[in-house]
């Protein structure tokens, strides 16, 4: 009886482990960059977000970075080598939002606890190597600000709209998590949505506050535990079909 009620209970908690759900170059890995150097580039699997309009590859850009030996991340990626970079230097623009998206091939579940979480950097200043170096040193003082949101259906879910920005340090990475919990009833065929954005909050000639770096995005989908009224009948039921299978045996005995 007691690997009866084990069983049961293992399934129960099986049934809200988190599972995770893919997210196609969630480390920015996909792309090369060599170590100090920043590709202007859309990374693999992923899209420009850019609701105001203003993404033009050049002063306004997403790319890649590989922070490994450099100033800009003294301690290197969290994850792999690379991190993605969202760049916004135009002071005429301030407020006005531009990162990466991704629509993920999950769609939303009923009755389901979902995590977000990722690394969020603000990158210190310093001179990227050959053949970077021509750009010359970047001054990217101060911190302009980020969210990173989930959606399913292109509605937003939760977000964490810039939680860290106070406290995050020159060259350093910070966790950033989002959490939603579905209802009982979705409607079908809303496919899940990554944005990280870079919110352009406005700053000064001493902390522009230009860049926001991403990495390491990962999400995971718990189904709602068994709620605890239901436990002793679901605990019952098992013991009535050990019980039953007992007296089965001591009749052919």
């Amino acid at each position: 009886m007691r690997r009866t009620f084990l069983a049961v209970a293992l399934a129960i908690s099986a049934s809200a482990q988190a599972a995770p759900i893919g997210v196609v170059n969630a480390g920015f890995e996909a792309d090369f960059a060599a170590n100090n150097t920043f590709p202007v580039l859309i990374p693999q699997g992923w899209t420009v977000y850019d609701p105001d309009g203003i993404y033009n590859n050049s002063n306004r850009a997403v790319g890649v970075l590989n922070p490994t030996g450099s100033t800009f991340f003294p301690g290197g990626a969290p994850e792999g080598n690379n991190v993605a970079l969202t760049w916004l230097d135009d002071g005429d623009l301030n407020n006005q939002h531009m990162g990466l998206t991704q629509v993920l091939t999950t769609d939303l579940a009923p009755s389901t606890h979902y995590r977000l979480s990722v690394e969020v950097g603000n990158i210190d200043s310093g001179t990227g190597s050959p053949p970077f170096d021509v750009f010359g040193f970047f001054n990217i003082q101060g911190f302009p600000g980020y969210a990173v949101q989930l959606l399913a259906g292109g509605v937003l879910l939760a977000e964490d709209n810039n939680s860290l920005g106070a406290t995050l340090a020159e060259g350093t990475f910070g966790t950033s998590v989002v959490e939603f919990v579905s209802a009982a009833n979705v409607l079908p065929g809303q496919a899940l949505e990554i944005r990280l954005i870079n919110l352009n909050l406005p700053g000064t000639p001493g902390n522009p506050g230009i860049e926001v770096d991403f990495d390491d995005v990962r999400l995971a989908a718990s189904p709602l535990a068994v709620p605890a009224p239901a436990l002793p009948p679901l605990l019952g039921g098992a013991l009535c079909a050990w019980l039953a299978a007992a007296r089965s045996r001591r009749r052919l005995m």
